[in-house]
């Protein structure tokens, strides 16, 4: 080995001509040296690398180097090793002092975030300012939020910490970050340490990157189960009424959820929110990008190949950012790309991890995947549970000849916000001489009419928003034209809702036609309409009609232009009826009857004409 180093600057100092050749006895004792040099920069040794000894070799290297502030790195030139040595830069002092002024602040700003959470949890009036005035909610919210919070973000800086120092790294005590709860609801920004110098290799970067998420999801876990067991409020209606901030449980409170489950609208205790944010920030500082612990691990384990990595979560946290609106995957883009979207190499980049580091590393993708939801928080306005149903249908009049098959059908429509049990009752009468003989589903086979229910439910449960259309169908006997009435009432009910809806649908066995059948109208209070209908004979025979017109006096006047209605065989003739509102109507839905009888009373036809005000609901 020769004693002399060859200088790549003109007329190089002797001080740094004595520095090349005590460096290059320095690292004589752990590599062979082929060749030496430096410049204004650096010095560089060419050596012989056996990467058996390298990793402890170049870890002594750089300790030893480290006293005289300095630092080596080991890089690849031209198929050859250089170990590259390079002066710290000037550092400025380190004071402890602002560590301690944070954490103080930190813990007021967490405090005052915990009153806000205990007030708004157990009911309380006070305001975000207001709090302050109010000692026991600083102290109990102090207790269940501010110092479980501090104790998870403070464990997790003090792993970073530790494990940093266990790997000869230098690094500063915690620095939290306080934040007004007016600004952010929880006190905080989260906390960080500054890593003074270099990491060493890929084994400490994933040590040291894990430690921190580990050590923090560990100290969560006892405060996420604390949190569940306190969290024994149910919310009212009129408490979940109005702006609340959603929060989406991670998996990892899945499992404690199995052991202490929570009720129906339950709200999460301080305890647990800070359980939350805990396993929260875990998952954030985990994403595998750039300069985060994730990103550490990441660069540890895949080397190079953590660009593209890096890169690829960056595209999904933007995609995530405008898809879901959780905007603040875009803050921590933006803080990726402020600190540095290529995570820098550590001194030695070619020792390879051991089984160790590889635990590690899975172990912290395991809490990723435990505490990572891609849309943790959101806003949403709640309404008090309501319960409302609808029925809809064409017409409520079905006309059937000799033989003939109708299909009827109605819809139920679930109007609330929650889902919905409708029962569904039915009974059924024939009009026979003017009278309606009444009986309870199954009715009476044997007559002209025969109308097949089984197919319908007696009771039926409607999602929210859901349209479920129901039918069944009726068939005339086959003959001569029967003149037949069947009403089938049916009775909509649920308790829920407190509603008791009824409807009837008419089948006829009929030789006329009657259209519209039903029409709805929109008419102000004082004012009128004009309903037109149309009647078919199609028998080959004449009929002689009675028209009668039925609403509920005092708040409708009818008028019609013919009372009695002669069709020959295959005539079709028009009636015109006149309905007024009274000014005293309230708007309520009123329904107007038109029927059509034969000389002996039996009922032929039917049309309904449905009244309503502006802006009231459709038929059913």
């Amino acid at each position: 080995m020769k004693e002399d180093a060859f200088s790549l600057i003109p007329d190089p100092p002797q001080e740094a001509v004595d520095m090349a050749k005590k460096l290059k006895r320095l690292v004589g004792r752990y590599y062979s040296v082929l060749e030496s040099s430096f410049d204004e920069k650096g010095f560089y040794f060419t050596v012989i690398l056996d990467k058996k000894t390298h990793p402890d070799n170049f870890e002594a290297l750089r300790l030893a180097l480290k006293k005289m502030n300095m630092f080596p790195r080991v890089v690849s030139k031209e198929g050859e090793w250089v170990i590259a040595i390079f002066r710290y830069p000037e550092r400025g002092r380190y004071s402890i002092r602002v560590n301690i002024l944070l954490l103080a602040l930190t813990v007021f700003t967490t405090f005052w975030a915990g009153a806000i959470l205990w007030e708004d949890y157990w009911g309380g009036s006070a305001g975000a300012l207001e709090v302050l005035t109010h000692p026991r909610a600083l102290l109990y919210g102090g207790l269940s939020f501010g110092l479980p919070l501090m104790a998870i973000l403070g464990t997790h800086e003090l792993g970073h910490y530790f494990v940093s120092r266990r790997h000869n790294v230098d690094a500063s005590l915690p620095f939290f970050i306080p934040i007004p709860p007016l600004i952010a609801p929880f006190g905080t920004f989260g906390a960080l340490i500054s890593v003074r110098e270099n990491i060493p290799n890929r084994r400490a970067l994933v040590e040291i990157g894990a430690a921190g998420p580990i050590a923090g999801f560990m100290m969560a876990l006892p405060v996420i189960y604390i949190g569940l067991k306190l969290s024994t409020k149910t919310l009212t209606p009129d408490e979940l009424s109005g702006m609340h901030y959603i929060i989406n449980l991670p998996l990892i409170f899945y499992f404690f959820l199995k052991f202490v489950p929570l009720q129906q609208n339950a709200a999460l205790h301080p305890t647990a929110i800070a359980g939350w944010i805990g396993v929260f920030v875990t998952a954030l500082n985990l994403l595998p990008m750039g300069q985060l612990d994730g990103g550490h691990i990441v660069r540890g384990v895949f080397g190079e190949r953590a660009k593209q990595i890096s890169l690829g979560f960056i595209i999904i946290l933007l995609i995530l950012s405008f898809t879901t609106g959780f905007l603040t995957y875009l803050f921590f883009v933006l803080l990726v790309f402020l600190f540095g979207l290529i995570h820098p190499p550590p001194l030695d980049d070619i020792s390879p991890l051991r089984g160790k580091q590889r635990i590690v590393a899975f172990t912290a993708l395991l809490l990723f995947l435990l505490s990572f939801h891609p849309v943790p928080i959101y806003v949403e306005e709640f309404k008090p549970p309501h319960y409302s149903f609808e029925i809809q249908y064409a017409s409520n009049v079905t006309y059937l000849l000799p033989g003939e098959v109708e299909e009827v059908s109605f819809t139920l429509y679930n109007t609330g916000n929650e889902p919905i049990d409708i029962e569904i009752g039915v009974w059924g009468a024939y009009y026979t001489g003017g009278e309606l003989n009444w009986t309870s589903w199954p009715l009476l086979k044997g007559t002209g009419i025969d109308v097949r229910l089984e197919d319908l439910p007696e009771e039926v449960t409607l999602k929210v928003g859901e349209r479920r259309t129901f039918r069944f169908t009726a068939e005339a006997a086959p003959g001569n034209i029967t003149r037949e009435a069947l009403l089938l009432e049916m009775n909509f009910t649920s308790e829920r809702a407190e509603k008791n809806i009824t409807e009837r649908f008419w089948i006829l066995a009929s030789p006329i036609r009657v259209t519209p059948s039903t029409k709805d109208f929109i008419v102000h209070p004082g004012n009128g309409i004009r309903y037109n209908l149309t009647v078919k004979n199609l028998a080959r025979f004449d009929l002689s009609l009675s028209i009668n017109v039925t609403g509920r006096w005092g708040v409708l006047e009818m008028d019609r232009n013919i009372t009695h209605l002669t069709l020959g065989p295959g005539e079709e003739r028009g009636v015109l009826i006149t309905i007024f509102t009274s000014d005293s109507w309230s708007g309520e839905k009123e329904c107007v009857e038109i029927a059509m009888r034969d000389e002996d009373g039996r009922l032929l036809g039917l049309a309904y004409a449905v009244l309503k005000a502006p802006g009231e609901s459709k038929r059913g």
